[in-house]
């Protein structure tokens, strides 16, 4: 007769080897695998293509089909003019309204004092406020009130040409964008401002 008492000592060493040599296999220091999996397609957004002036572009913000999106359009657009009436040049605007009368009317304007060696001194503009955008289909309608800083225009000699010497407080105005898909982003319909 056999003493089982024994097989089963050495089969339980035996198995708590066995764990053992697995447990130290797998506790061997590994080198992590520098290869990142390539993202899928679905993963990688499309680049935007470039709107507006190359050191002041659309911000990715302001070209989301949504409220937030033309929301942010309006501040940019505001920024905008300010910016090229600083300057003067016109070429900005006209891009990102080209049906817009007003918008090309304003754009004239930056680009003949320009042509003329003037300068435009103060006429900020600020958002008082803005109402939720109303959309009807691609467009988004949004009504504001905006400050404008006293302004005037000066004459290359230095001269003043014209000139408001009071500030707007709460220009009454109102812009309707649309959207583009080509561009994706929003483009000025009509604006106006007071």
């Amino acid at each position: 007769m056999r003493d089982l008492r024994g097989a089963t000592v050495r089969t339980a060493l035996g198995g708590l080897m066995a764990g053992a040599l697995l447990l130290t296999g797998c506790a061997e220091k590994q080198e992590a695998s520098t290869a990142l999996p390539a993202p899928s397609a679905s993963e990688t957004t499309p680049e935007l293509p470039v709107l507006g002036p190359a050191d002041f572009p659309v911000p990715d913000e302001a070209r989301t089909k949504d409220a937030a999106g033309a929301e942010a359009f309006l501040r940019y657009w505001i920024d905008l003019l300010n910016r090229q009436r600083a300057i003067p040049a016109g070429g900005p605007i006209r891009e990102l309204g080209p049906e817009c009368q007003e918008c090309v009317r304003i754009a004239g304007n930056y680009d003949d004092a320009a042509a003329a060696g003037d300068r435009y001194d103060g006429g900020e503009l600020s958002l008082n406020d803005a109402t939720a955008p109303e959309f009807d289909a691609d467009e988004a309608m949004i009504a504001f009130g905006a400050r404008r800083e006293p302004v005037a225009l000066i004459g290359r000699s230095g001269a003043v040409l014209e000139s408001r010497r009071e500030a707007a407080p709460n220009l009454s105005s109102g812009i309707t964008l649309v959207w583009s898909e080509p561009d994706r982003s929003w483009l000025v319909k009509s604006f106006t401002l007071g």
